[in-house]
């Protein structure tokens, strides 16, 4: 039987001089970010999580943390998923190592990119584990 993956969208931002993460996502057969039909869902998943940072404007002013990593998009194992997302989400949150959250979810994660929207592109996805631009 194949493992259970998960697809998770990860902000890193800043709320009143404090470090949030907050997290989307939902149970995958696997990403293919070049096929229509997981961009789909992928982008339902960033959009989903925008909207609930976004509501979040009302208390207080919010930034993402950096331009290039601040929106990270991650397939993982449902088990490491529970394992090790906590302890990763809290040690930044308390040290805001953003280099280090970076390594430790390419370490976990069989996936990983950053999320950037161009204009007139729309989402563009920047794999960290084998540096390739979807």
């Amino acid at each position: 039987m194949e493992e259970q993956k998960y697809v998770i969208a990860i902000a890193l931002a800043e709320q009143n001089n404090k470090r949030l993460m907050p997290l989307g996502g939902k149970t995958s057969s696997g990403v293919d970010i070049l096929s229509q039909s997981s961009k789909k869902v992928v982008e339902k998943i960033i959009l989903d999580l925008l909207l609930r940072l976004f509501q979040r404007t009302t208390e207080g002013s919010l930034k993402i943390s950096n331009d290039e990593t601040g929106l990270l998009l991650a397939e993982i194992s449902f088990e490491s998923m529970h394992k090790n997302i906590p302890v990763i989400k809290s040690n930044w949150i308390n040290n805001g190592d953003t280099d280090t959250l970076i390594e430790k979810l390419k370490s976990t994660c069989s996936n990983l990119w950053s999320v950037q929207f161009r204009k007139h592109e729309g989402l563009i996805f920047n794999d960290l584990i084998n540096k390739k631009l979807s």
